[in-house]
């Protein structure tokens, strides 16, 4: 312990400090979008080991983004609390043992509940990303480091899907999540030696344990109730049941941190123009891309009969024009302002969408390949100055409650546009069908009708980056 703290002293006087905390954080995010991304893929081979039917199997998946996104508020207070270093260290030891334990599951149920615990790792690692990246850069070069942190992600998305085809065909299911363990290894030994809290005054706050249980019950159940089409239950009834205990947690949340002394969120950060209109913006933007990411892989499977392989290959040109963007708009957006930066790169995503109103089968890959290759720019420019704005308007001993916040509105959005694309195209495919389309027909149709929606929700958003003002000068 006494090494580490001499360790931790010398690395803080080092100039490039920053740059050691953006690296290790940069790991974490990596490891933790690669593991959402590469059990997806896997899926369908789970369903057949453990003998259980989609519905079911879909719970791997549901469960970790439930864990994850109905803790990420608490987290995000306890680091501002408490400090980040512990927070963050502990998040690496949760989710390697939260990966080993899956992969040693012997039955769907056991799978899921230890993807639950994954998801508490990754909700203690997420909440402190942006938090600790934002705490040691300057305002002039928070956009650059932002854009390298988004930049893993893209990197992670683009490399699951081959990495977890070649793992579960040559060693098996379990090395999807064993692959973690190493990874893990390393970004816990980094976080141990390089990050460190600042001092800190003495506090007598503690942590509003009632504000934290109703905004994890509540943005559960509402999560819940936008992927309901998983659980195999009927529609209306599934959303009746879990969306009105979700709005009664939410109602309940309010009014606790409305008393509280020191709420889990304080919701006076969203007084603030530029915090509640990037963060409203977040979630618009995200359910547009999440719309793309969702359905792209079935019109490449069933309007061009691609492959599996072909369809993961095609589908990478999104999240390789995600990173390009990133790294032209982290450091743009230092210069001109996300307030500039960030309509525009919606703009571009919305001229992706464009494309994919008109696409036809008979036209092949390419124009589905330009759509995506926009979008992921156009979502590259905006999602990095945006970021930069959020953090930029929350103060520096609530960054943490802001990184969370950040995060929460990410998958929200990622929840509801899945939710909004899947129910669309079904009930446009419906419709279709029963006007005398062919299958294919119906299906091109429907999904051309989704994405008139995604352009309506990629202005929405703009109109939110336009009205929201310029972020303030942040932190020094």
């Amino acid at each position: 312990m006494a090494l580490a703290g001499v360790l931790q002293e010398r690395l803080r006087g080092r100039a490039d400090y920053r740059w050691l905390v953006l690296g290790t954080v940069c790991l974490g995010t990596f490891m933790g979008a690669m593991d959402s991304s590469i059990v997806n893929v896997t899926l369908p081979l789970l369903a057949r080991v453990f003998r259980v039917d989609i519905p079911t199997i879909g719970w791997v998946a549901i469960a970790y983004q439930l864990a994850a996104t109905s803790t990420l508020g608490t987290f995000g207070r306890v680091t501002d609390l408490f400090g980040r270093r512990f927070i963050y260290v502990s998040g690496f030891a949760v989710f390697i043992i939260g990966s080993a334990l899956c992969g040693l599951a012997g039955s769907a149920l056991g799978l899921i509940l230890f993807r639950i615990l994954q998801g508490i790792g990754s909700a203690m690692l997420v909440a402190n990303s942006m938090a600790l990246v934002t705490a040691v850069f300057p305002r002039e070069r928070r956009g650059m480091a932002i854009g390298f942190l988004e930049t893993s992600v893209s990197a992670a998305f683009t490399i699951a899907p081959t990495l977890g085809g070649f793992l579960q065909s040559w060693l098996g299911w379990q090395s999807i999540f064993y692959v973690n363990v190493p990874i893990g290894l390393v970004g816990f030994c980094l976080a141990y030696l390089i990050i460190s809290d600042p001092p800190r005054a003495a506090s007598h706050r503690s942590l509003d344990i009632p504000g934290a249980l109703f905004f994890s019950i509540g943005l559960a159940s509402i999560l819940l109730a936008l992927t309901r089409g998983f659980t195999g239950e009927p529609g209306a009834a599934s959303f009746r049941y879990l969306a009105i205990p979700g709005l009664v947690g939410v109602l309940l949340f309010l009014l606790v941190e409305a008393r509280a002394a020191d709420p889990t969120i304080d919701l006076r950060l969203f007084s603030h123009r530029v915090f509640a209109g990037a963060n409203a913006a977040k979630v618009f933007s995200y359910a547009a891309m999440s719309s793309v990411t969702f359905l792209m892989p079935f019109y490449l499977e069933q309007a061009l009969r691609f492959s599996p392989t072909q369809t993961g290959l095609g589908m990478t040109a999104l999240p390789i024009a995600l990173a390009v963007g990133s790294l032209i708009g982290g450091p743009l957006s230092d210069h001109v302002g996300s307030h500039v930066l960030a309509p525009i790169g919606l703009i571009i995503a919305a001229a992706g969408a464009g494309i994919l109103t008109r696409v036809a089968p008979g036209a092949g890959y390419p124009p589905a390949m330009v759509a995506l290759l926009l979008v992921g720019l156009g979502m590259g420019l905006f999602i990095v100055p945006n970021d930069s704005a959020i953090m930029g308007a929350a103060p520096r001993d609530k960054l943490g409650v802001a990184s969370g916040i950040l995060a929460t509105t990410r998958n929200l959005g990622l929840a509801s546009g899945v939710a909004f694309a899947g129910t669309l195209l079904s009930a446009r495919v419906t419709a279709y069908t029963s006007a005398g389309a062919d299958g294919i027909t119906a299906f091109t149709s429907a999904f051309h009708d989704v994405y008139t929606v995604t352009i309506i929700l990629c202005f929405a958003a703009m109109g939110l980056s336009l009205l929201r003002g310029k972020a303030g000068h942040g932190h020094a």
